[in-house]
């Protein structure tokens, strides 16, 4: 009796599940390895996207923090230029202190919420006279940021290129008036 090839090569692969060899034998093995790489592929992306996006929020937050500092020094150097009149007697008199400039360059650190932030405060003035009267004009810039150049408190800015560096620089201007060199205001 002649032997049906096909019942043999059947019985053959009894043993491996069954499963005929043909073109068609890799195919599942390829298959598995192609989607195996587009899912590493895409928790890879998925893991750089949240890092990025984590890097962003937290330097959203340090700059905000850098705007309310170099807020803080423009008021510190407001209060310092207005300060001298908190010494002298109540109105009319005498007026001996003359309001002023902090100083060419002031530097100092912030404590609390924004701790770890330096201001440098810079003021310059200009004298005019005015229906007889002296106007001081004061403008000021305030530099604050993360990471200050030289020794504690340092100063801003910086020309780091570190990534998590932080700067924002505010300018504001305000007047002070008096009717003389030593009289009281106007």
């Amino acid at each position: 009796m002649p032997r049906n090839r096909t019942a043999g090569a059947d019985a053959a692969n009894v043993g491996r599940g069954g499963a005929r060899a043909g073109p068609e034998a890799g195919f599942s093995a390829v298959t598995a390895i192609v989607i195996l790489v587009i899912l590493a592929v895409l928790g890879a992306a998925i893991v750089t996207i949240t890092g990025t996006r984590s890097a962003s929020a937290a330097l959203d937050v340090l700059g905000s923090k850098a705007y309310q500092s170099a807020r803080a020094g423009i008021e510190w150097g407001a209060f310092r230029i207005r300060n001298p009149e908190n010494t002298n007697a109540v109105p009319p008199g005498p007026y001996t202190t003359q309001y002023a400039c902090p100083g060419p360059a002031t530097s100092f650190s912030l404590g609390g919420e924004l701790a770890g932030f330096t201001v440098t405060v810079q003021c310059t003035s200009t004298l005019q006279t005015e229906f007889g009267n002296l106007i001081t004009i004061y403008q000021l810039v305030a530099t604050s940021c993360n990471i200050p150049v030289g020794a504690a408190p340092g100063t801003c800015p910086n020309t780091t290129t570190a990534f998590n560096y932080v700067e924002r620089q505010m300018t504001g201007s305000m007047q002070t008036c008096r009717q003389s060199a030593d009289g009281p205001g106007c």
